[in-house]
């Protein structure tokens, strides 16, 4: 097949239209290292490696750019490239093994990650925590790697006496008002701790407004 013109599309994107009809779009650089130009031929295997090619390369390119707004697991990432236009699995699939080579897909560092804004920034509960990384697309081995610092119970009893005292002490005035007190729980729970880790930071809280 004949290269019959490459025009320049949007962005940094050429088209090559063939003699048989066929375009394929290629990024500046792509096109820059292929060396192609109008006139050159290509059998049916150097198109098809052309167009393989291509795929990885938007591929990457746009997880590039995705990953300048946040840090994604290599199971989101996946998913968000797998939406884009033409798409290719195996193109997809070599982009990433390409991105986790480089350093910028690392599950392990984003659960860490994400530990320290859930626990740390957000107050969650280890269980809360845990299911809001699994939704990132994260296995639960590098989640209970990254939650592993956190899930001490000390330091959990500490997190909470410091969420009722900061967050919930205008319900807790009467130790005696039920309703109260299962209000404070129900949002502790939906916060991600448990039901006996709460009650003991309760004891704990209204003994010492006792002491004060």
């Amino acid at each position: 097949m004949r290269i019959e013109d490459i025009t320049r599309e949007k962005g940094r994107l050429w088209k090559l239209t063939l003699d048989d009809g066929r375009a394929v779009w290629l990024h500046a650089d792509l096109l820059a290292e292929s060396g192609l130009k109008t006139g050159d031929t290509l059998s049916e295997d150097a198109l098809s490696a052309l167009s393989d090619k291509a795929a990885e390369h938007r591929a990457f390119e746009y997880a590039l750019y995705l990953l300048e707004g946040r840090a994604f697991s290599y199971r989101e990432l996946y998913d968000r490239l797998m939406q884009a236009r033409h798409a290719q699995e195996d193109a997809v699939l070599r982009a990433l093994q390409r991105l986790v080579r480089l350093g910028f897909v690392n599950d392990g560092r984003y659960a860490e990650q994400l530990a320290r804004q859930y626990v740390e920034g957000k107050q969650y509960g280890i269980r809360r925590a845990a299911y809001e990384m699994r939704h990132r697309g994260l296995s639960q081995s590098d989640i209970d790697s990254a939650l592993e610092p956190y899930d001490d119970p000390e330091r959990i009893s500490e997190q909470l006496l410091t969420l009722l005292q900061k967050k919930y002490a205008r319900y807790l005035t009467d130790p005696d008002d039920r309703k109260m007190t299962e209000k404070v729980t129900a949002s502790l729970v939906r916060r991600g701790f448990t039901y006996q880790q709460i009650r003991y930071a309760l004891e704990d809280y209204y003994a010492a407004q006792e002491t004060e």
